[in-house]
């Protein structure tokens, strides 16, 4: 049986007397008085009320729960209705339960006080008509459906807000990390910036200090010999120019900004994983990028760590 079911609803008797027994199986469950009915139920009886605990434990664990429970109050030679009611009511909060008896000296605030919430149950004197049981069960019972359902949606409402909350976290979270990103991306431009500038004074110093003069001199020289070293060191000098200015300089020449930003990520001991999520793309986009960086670099065939590569390049050294 369904909490979803509109039409049949499980409903628990407990009474010592035999006769009263079968007054609920009439009132609840005979087909020929209630044929044309829009409500069923599923009638599970008992003489004693810790028999009537060890139902209400098996229903509960089994996802059965009963949406109303009629109690007597006097089950000898057990324990009494109040002490099935208390026990219940630890077991299962939502169930209505009637409590019914024959006697006139019951005192309503005794039971709405061992077994509370209050709203949740009603008292009946014996002799009772048979429609009363059968309006009793109807109006519980569609009572008990909605609170169930209510309480359901309440936890799913709960678990959705919760999840927003997660997610509203975690997309702060990608928006302070974009923006660290983006801070480092302008550094990383600036610093650019100031190594080319750098670069460009360096080799200007350099022509001026070093080559310059060699010029000046084979300009002076007619000896074959002489020009030749002179050449030579020439060459030596402009060959370790240009080398002293590449590794400056290469990063920002040969890299496409979106593997530059990789390649500040992978310096700063990011994996791809973590790149991948940050970016928003994939680990293979973010693989295919590093493969590139390598290739870009000329160290596809190498066996040299990236990240400490990038460390080693003096382009990447970011201040503020």
């Amino acid at each position: 049986m369904k909490i979803e079911d509109t039409r049949r609803q499980r409903i628990l008797a407990v009474d010592d007397e035999l006769n009263i027994l079968e007054f609920y199986n009439d009132a609840l469950c005979n087909p020929g008085l209630w044929n044309k009915s829009q409500y069923e139920f599923e009638l599970v009886q008992c003489r004693q009320g810790d028999a009537a605990l060890e139902a209400v434990k098996k229903a509960v664990t089994e996802g059965s729960p009963f949406a109303v429970i009629f109690l007597d109050l006097n089950l000898p030679p057990g324990p009494d209705g109040i002490w099935a009611g208390e026990q219940i009511r630890k077991i299962d909060p939502y169930v209505n339960l009637v409590m019914v008896t024959g006697v006139m000296d019951v005192d309503l605030r005794t039971l709405a006080r061992n077994i509370p919430p209050e709203n949740k149950i009603l008292y009946v004197r014996k002799p009772f008509h048979i429609q009363e049981i059968r309006q009793f069960a109807v109006a519980l019972s569609s009572k008990w459906r909605y609170e169930i359902l209510l309480h359901k949606a309440k936890a799913e409402l709960e678990h959705k807000v919760e999840e927003l909350e997660r997610k509203k976290g975690e997309l702060q979270n990608v928006n302070k990390q974009l923006m660290e990103t983006n801070n480092a991306l302008s550094v990383l431009a600036r610093n650019l910036e100031l190594t080319r500038k750098e670069s460009e004074h360096r080799v200007q110093q350099k022509t001026r200090m070093l080559i310059l003069p060699i010029i000046e001199r084979l300009q002076r020289y007619s000896i074959q010999e002489k020009l030749s070293a002179d050449l030579n060191q020439l060459v030596s000098y402009i060959e370790n120019l240009t080398s002293e200015a590449t590794d400056d300089i290469m990063i920002g020449a040969s890299l496409s900004p979106a593997e530059l930003r990789i390649a500040s990520m992978i310096r700063s001991g990011m994996t791809s994983m973590e790149i991948a999520s940050y970016l928003c793309v994939s680990p293979a986009t973010v693989k295919t990028h590093r493969r590139n960086i390598r290739k870009k670099l000329n160290l596809n065939k190498s066996k040299v760590n990236l990240r400490s590569y990038m460390q080693d390049i003096s382009i990447f050294q970011l201040s503020s």
